[in-house]
């Protein structure tokens, strides 16, 4: 049959249909999605000379109903759907998309399968542009099809192979849909492009991205931010959809930081949008217009202000985990600028780095515009100061400078001021750690040493822990290797300093170069000397087993230690300083005689100075109380129970048998 158009305002020609053959296209399948189609898929038909005879927009959705054809098809600009379609810029579609084939093409075809009661039924219509105020309509059918639609577009003019492309059509398909597919992405909802499915995480971040049910006055709504990868042109808004995913209204979201690109778009989800337009944090209309009660409107009003509450604390949480990738990536380019400061490589230099990396990120999550377009020297003096600040009795003051510069809500400053008592708080609990694991470390080689000396020996003992617990000599060193002969310890230490440019000239031959040193230790820590003269500091340690008592013979292969790196050209600058030490359980009688005759330069443990060149002589037991007592400000603070650490580390050590020992 033939079905006129009821044009009740203007004609087709001066409707304002889109030119666009891309926007057509985007209108056909609206059109599958709001039919409640899962699936819709574009294709093509080409004919022999590269161009496009035939476009097909085939959707699974619930097909054209025969009884209402002429509320559709026969009423133009009266679509039977809402006022405002599914479309993000909420546009009106009042039945144009059915005709958006005029803008590339002469003929298009429908064949649609509906469903009744007691079957499916099939039928086709057809418009052509000939006659393009009036559609064809054939009669209905059964049909074994499922339901759905398809729209076959034929006569086409000049659209091109590539005019239809996975590649040029991708884009303005992810910006039409792709808030679409991931909103309804449980749903298993796909858009395909010659059988390619478009990927909204091109255009959406679904990492930040987050969904939330909120619950207010026992109303259920769905709440979904989107991150969008790039900027967008359309102001960020909430978009207020009903329980059948057409948009009844939309606010902005008063975000309007300039310096942060955090491109987003919320959606709440309600059935307590149905018969609802104009949805507005201000207030809402009903849909027949009719006269709300005061009590109801002092109701509605309640429910959005807490909804509106509740959205914009879910923008909050993603606000913040979006700063913290970009703070993340503002640090390591500020890094990379050399603006951070330099801090040592032991543990505390460690704490402090993170204590700073761990407030600047704080900062830049804040406002990022205390760091905008600053110049390298403003930035590195920026992070210097804060850096002083945090490390001073003066920390707490950083809140209020931040708060002179940036304006910041009750919440951020709250927030902000637990951030500086917690990494201080970490930074105290990493050092109790810190310290308990190095205390172990003391009270296991006190265990060995005095108590289990007989089973213990230098080289498959104490030497394995001093491997790997060099600082018990001093923090400023590094350990390099062990155990190994003297020439062999020099060329390593050579490396250390020249890498691949090492020189190649050989070493002076030297009997004592075949002793072996059971550890050898050294440090580029530059220090000063006595006139604030920068050196380099150096450290040889000879270990012995528990059970030999430090004498003269050990003393004089340290001594010998001494004067084969004296008469080495490599090393006999005045730029560096050697300290040697030699360590057993006890020293006899001529070693401490020595420490006499060194007293005069206020060194423990010192029995030979020459030069640059110093040799100490030490016991265990000088060496663990030499921790205690440079962490005895930590240790009283801590009231460390060594008692308890020992007693918890023998009996570790009974169930161990001891020939491993």
């Amino acid at each position: 049959m033939k079905l006129g158009l009821s044009v009740k305002s203007q004609s087709v020609e001066t409707s304002g249909i889109t030119k666009d053959y891309k926007e057509a296209l985007c209108e056909y399948i609206w059109n599958g999605f709001e039919a409640n189609a899962t699936r819709v898929e574009l294709e093509f038909v080409y004919n022999e000379l590269g161009g496009v005879s035939e476009v097909i927009i085939r959707d699974n959705g619930d097909g054209i109903d025969y009884k209402t054809i002429e509320d559709t098809f026969g009423t133009f600009l009266a679509s039977q759907k809402s006022d405002q379609s599914l479309q993000i810029k909420s546009r009106v579609n009042k039945g144009k998309g059915r005709f958006s084939f005029l803008s590339f093409s002469s003929n298009a075809t429908w064949e649609t399968v509906f469903s009744t009661k007691d079957e499916n039924m099939i039928y086709n219509i057809s418009i052509d542009s000939k006659s393009k105020n009036e559609c064809d309509i054939g009669d209905p059918r059964p049909s074994e099809k499922s339901t759905g639609t398809v729209v076959t577009i034929t006569g086409i003019d000049n659209l091109l192979n590539e005019d239809v492309s996975f590649e040029e059509l991708e884009d303005i398909m992810l910006k039409t849909f792709a808030w679409f597919l991931y909103l309804n992405k449980e749903k298993g909802i796909t858009l395909l492009i010659s059988g390619k499915p478009v990927d909204y995480k091109k255009y959406i971040n679904s990492e930040l991205s987050m969904t939330q049910e909120v619950t207010i006055d026992h109303i259920n709504f769905t709440v979904t931010l989107i991150v969008w990868l790039e900027k967008i042109k359309e102001n960020f808004c909430v978009y207020y959809l009903n329980n059948g995913n057409l948009v009844c209204g939309k606010d902005t979201t008063t975000f309007n930081r300039n310096t942060v690109n955090f491109n987003h778009s919320v959606f709440v989800q309600s059935g307590y949008f149905d018969n609802k337009k104009d949805v507005s944090l201000g207030g809402i209309s009903s849909h027949n217009s009719v006269q709300m009660a005061l009590e109801s409107i002092e109701n509605e009003n309640r429910i959005l202000q807490k909804l509106k509450k509740k959205i914009q604390q879910i923008i909050e949480i993603c606000l913040s985990n979006y700063m913290s990738q970009q703070a993340d990536n503002a640090i390591a380019e500020m890094m990379n600028r050399n603006s951070f400061p330099s801090f040592s490589d032991d543990f505390y230099g460690g704490l402090r780095k993170r204590d700073l990396i761990t407030v600047t990120k704080e900062l830049y999550k804040l406002d990022s515009r205390i760091f905008y377009k600053l110049k390298p020297v403003q930035e590195k003096s920026l992070l210097g100061f804060l850096n002083l600040l945090l490390s001073s009795e003066e920390r707490e003051n950083v809140l209020s400078i931040v708060e002179s510069v940036v304006e910041l809500s009750s919440e951020q400053r709250a927030n902000f001021a637990t951030i500086l008592k917690r990494t201080r708080l970490e930074n105290i609990i990493s050092t109790i750690k810190f310290i308990e694991d190095r205390y172990s470390v003391i009270e296991g080689l006190r265990n060995i040493i005095f108590d289990n000396a007989h089973y213990a020996n230098e080289r498959d003992n104490i030497q394995k822990i001093i491997e790997q617990h060099y600082w018990l000599f001093g923090e400023q060193y590094h350990l390099v290797t062990a155990d190994k002969r003297m020439q062999n310890a020099l060329q390593e230490y050579l490396y250390m300093l020249y890498g691949d440019a090492m020189p190649n000239t050989e070493l002076i031959p030297d009997e004592e170069a075949n002793r072996r040193m059971d550890i050898f230790a050294c440090g580029s820590r530059r220090t000063e000397d006595s006139f604030e003269t920068q050196i380099e500091e150096n450290l040889v340690v000879e270990l012995k087993a528990p059970g030999i008592t430090l004498n003269k013979r050990i003393l004089r292969q340290i001594e010998d230690y001494m004067d084969f790196i004296r008469r080495q050209p490599k090393f006999n600058s005045q730029y560096r300083r050697w300290k040697f030490i030699a360590v057993c359980r006890e020293v006899d009688e001529d070693v401490k005689s020595r420490y006499v005759s060194e007293q005069a330069q206020g060194k423990k443990g010192l029995v030979v100075k020459i030069d640059n060149y110093e040799i100490y002589a030490l016991t265990w037991d000088d060496i663990f109380k030499s921790f205690e007592l440079s962490h005895s400000f930590v240790l009283d603070k801590l009231k460390m129970d060594r008692d308890e650490i020992a007693k918890e580390l023998q009996k570790k050590q009974k169930q161990i048998p001891q020939k491993l020992l």
